[in-house]
Formats: C-alpha cells, structure tokens, sequence
C-alpha cells in the first residue's frame, strides 16, 4: 500500500528552506558588504585616519600611560600611532642628535604646538625641518659654525604654560644656540573657561589619556563596515580620537566660547612667553619669536555664530601680547608669510608649503653672524 505524503510537514520543509535561503542570503550579503568595506577601509582612508579608528576601537597593542598632574611630551606615550616610529632616543619628534653638542654644530632649538611639532603633515615638511635644509644650504654664512641641527621641540596641545614647563625642565638641556619660540595657539582653552586661575592649573592638556573604547567603537572593531559608518558619523572623533582636553567643555560650549571672561588675564600668556625669553636669553642663548600666522581664507573661521571668528580674535589679542614682550624684552620679531589658502589645512596648521614660508622666512633671521642677532632684528616691527 502506498503511503501518502505528509501534507501537514511539506509547508514546515518549505518554511524551513525559505529561512535557510534568507539566511545564507543574508550572511553572503554580509560577508560581501564586508569584504568592500574592508578594500575601501584600506584604500580610501589615510594612514592617521585607520590609526586613530584602531585607537577608539581599542584594536592592537596602544599602552598609553595616564600621568596626573604633569604635563605630558612624546616620552609618555612612545607607542603611540602618531609617533610610532618618528621618535628619536631623547624622545624628540625627529632624528637623533648628539649630547654633548658637538664643536662647530650652530644648533636651533623650536619650541611651540603642533603647528611646530607638524600635525597633519609628514616628518619631513615641518617647518623645523625645513629650517634645518634652508640652513644647511647658506651654512657657508653662518660662520664660525660648520654645521647645523634643527630640533623640533614642538608638542601638539602645549599652551605656552606647558611650552615653559617643557623648555625648562627638558629642551633647554640639548644646549641650543638658538631657541625659536612659536607660542601657542592652544591658549584658547584656558582662557575659554570662565574663573580661569592664573596658572593654568585647572587645564592640564592630556589628550593621549587611557581611554575605554564607546559601545559604537567596541562593535566596530569587529566590523569594517562599521568603522567606515564611523567615519562618517563620528568624524570630529576620527578626526581627534579623544574627548576635550579639559573633560569640561560640551560641543555647544565649545562653538560658543567668549574670551571676555578673562580679559584681564592675558597678561598669563605674556609673562609665559617672557619667561621663556628670559629661560633661554640668560643662558646666552639668542632668541627668535616667530608670529601666529592663521589662514587668509575667511570660509575657514566660519561666521560670527561659529568658533572661528572667535578664535582669530583670540590670536589677534594674543599677538598683541607677542608684540608687547617682545619690544620690552628687546628680541627678535618674525613675521611669516605672506600666505595662501593652500598653505593652510584648516584654520591654524599648515601644509608643507605653509611650512616651507614660515622656515623661509625664520631662515632670514640667521643669515648673519648670530652674535648680532639682537642688534640687528629687535625692532618694534620686527622682521
């Protein structure tokens, strides 16, 4: 006798293929949405860009050091993926140099941010560097010296409390002949919160803290497709990879900054910068004070409702200040450029051409014998 199929289980096989077919459907579109992100991760974003997603994603070895109450340099965070690689045995953003300096070596020593340090450009097109080339190439004028080594002494976040705090206790021990000050833009923090104490105390700039990767980033290590959506919806965070410096600031606080809190306090800044003049200068070493160059393209300071209106009037009052210690303490003014738009990648840092005129115009400053360095260019209009 004949069985008859069963009627009531042919619709559950059924069933049960449909969602098998949705299923190795799915995980074949998954594998190939993977497979694209994972060559448009690799080809389509920067270097910087992939590091900085591995850092908020927690992927690879990042032991990065917290350090209360200090300030913090390349040392403290040697690993790290902007570094890795590009710093020298006295922990120096650079190649090595010698200690003791040796005889005949005219040393240049440039203290500053990262527009000294050189973000968003390689190794080789900061402006140190290319002050050390243009010097190298007129070392012939530089008599009695027979060669020359530019340090870059440069820290991304310094505000010049922390450049002062940085060149005594460190860069003023590789025995300059020349220091180059480029002070900073980075005052704006301080003086963006209201109460500011007079020391800076209260703002420690420590952006390469131990950090504890977000939800969103914990599951995009996981996921190429993931750390692209990143990318785009969390640009600023790509971009900078760690929260406000001060840990105090919202977003909204951030575009809305208003420096006339703390007007009455810039003189902080000022008697920073002399002091570091007075560092160097009573050590006979001479002294260079380059200017704050910021871009001359109006689109990148935004409008008057956005951060950077208010951050080129902060510049224009701190260079205000630049002018006043320089003048009273009888150094060097260097005033840079003139620049263009492409020589700027956002408001502040330059590109490699912006770099090159900034160490050409620096570079005039030492083309004579550095003894007269003082007699010849301090001046109330400076260079």
């Amino acid at each position: 006798m004949t069985r008859r199929p069963d009627t009531d289980a042919m619709p559950k096989v059924r069933r049960g293929s449909r969602v098998l077919l949705v299923f190795l459907t799915a995980l074949t579109s998954i594998a190939i949405l993977e497979l694209a992100s994972a060559a448009l991760y690799g080809l389509s974003l920067s270097k910087s860009d992939r590091k900085n997603v591995k850092a908020l994603t927690g992927i690879g070895d990042f032991p990065v050091r917290r350090l209360p109450n200090t300030f913090w340099h390349h040392d403290f965070n040697p690993a790290h993926p902007v570094y890795e690689g590009n710093l020298n045995s006295h922990g120096i953003k650079g190649p090595e140099f010698q200690l003791p300096k040796p005889r005949g070596e005219l040393r240049v020593l440039c203290v500053g941010d990262s527009t000294t340090e050189g973000t968003g450009v390689e190794p080789d097109e900061t402006f140190p560097r290319y002050l050390e080339e243009i010097l190298h190439e007129q070392i012939d004028l530089l008599s009695p010296y027979e060669t020359v080594t530019v340090i870059n002494g440069g820290v991304g976040s310094h505000n010049s409390a922390f450049n002062l705090a940085y060149l005594a206790f460190r860069l003023l021990h590789f025995d300059p002949d020349v220091v180059v000050i480029k002070s900073s833009y980075n005052d704006y923090l301080p003086y963006s919160i209201p109460g500011m104490t007079y020391d800076y105390t209260h703002a420690f700039p420590n952006p390469y803290h131990q950090i504890a990767p977000s939800s969103y980033w914990s599951l995009a290590g996981r996921s190429f497709f993931l750390r692209l959506l990143g990318v785009v919806l969390f640009r600023d965070e790509v971009a900078v990879p760690f929260p406000d410096f001060s840990g105090r600031i919202s977003p909204q606080q951030f575009q809305e900054m208003d420096y006339s809190d703390n007007a009455d306090k810039f003189f902080v800044y000022a008697e920073n910068l002399r002091s570091m003049i007075l560092l160097a200068s009573g050590r006979g070493m001479e002294v260079l004070v380059l200017d704050l160059p910021t871009s001359p393209d109006p689109n990148h300071f935004g409008n008057d409702r956005r951060f950077g209106i208010r951050f080129k009037n902060l510049i224009e009052r701190l260079e205000d200040e630049i002018e006043r210690i320089v003048q009273e303490e009888q150094v060097a003014l260097v005033r840079t450029g003139p620049f263009d738009r492409e020589d700027f990648w956002d408001h502040v840092h330059n590109t490699a051409s912006g770099n090159k005129k900034i160490a050409e115009s620096g570079a005039t400053a030492f083309l004579r014998p550095i003894g007269q360095m003082e007699d010849e260019l301090a001046s109330p209009n400076g260079l």
